[in-house]
């Protein structure tokens, strides 16, 4: 499992900026983290990385799910934080993804019903003045 200690948010935008190069169209990201984490953080350089505007990026806490325009399809930022894992079908999400979308899921929990067979996991936790991140990409025909 990769890992890497992040000890800022620059860092941290960066780690998703480079995960974002090597998701797939249609790859999914379930991240945990406490509030706070940087899991939002992250997501700005995820859009980067895939050619959108991080600055569109904001907490999808309470609005639930946010859509970015990206180079190639949309970026879908989902938080199930309130709703539970369940939840994000009751959105009628995978009725909107299209296939060279991606997704990334905040407080995820266990394995939802995701839309493609690409799925990665992140967990990012506070250490020090920082964060550490641990990843694991899908053992997939498309992630390599």
């Amino acid at each position: 499992m990769p890992e890497l200690f992040l000890a800022n948010e620059d860092a941290t935008e960066a780690l998703g900026e480079s995960l974002a190069r090597l998701t797939p169209p249609g790859g999914t990201w379930l991240l945990s983290g406490d509030l706070g984490a940087g899991k939002t953080t992250w997501t700005r350089g995820f859009l980067r990385g895939l050619g959108g505007d991080p600055e569109e990026v904001a907490s999808p806490t309470y609005a639930v799910l946010h859509r970015y325009a990206a180079a190639e399809g949309c970026l879908f930022h989902l938080d199930l934080f309130r709703t539970g894992p369940e939840g994000a079908w009751t959105l009628g999400l995978e009725e909107s993804l299209g296939t060279t979308d991606r997704l990334v899921v905040e407080w995820a929990g266990g394995d939802g019903p995701w839309p493609s067979p690409w799925v990665a996991h992140l967990s990012l936790t506070p250490q020090a003045e920082g964060r550490h991140a641990e990843w694991t990409l899908p053992d997939h025909p498309a992630a390599r």
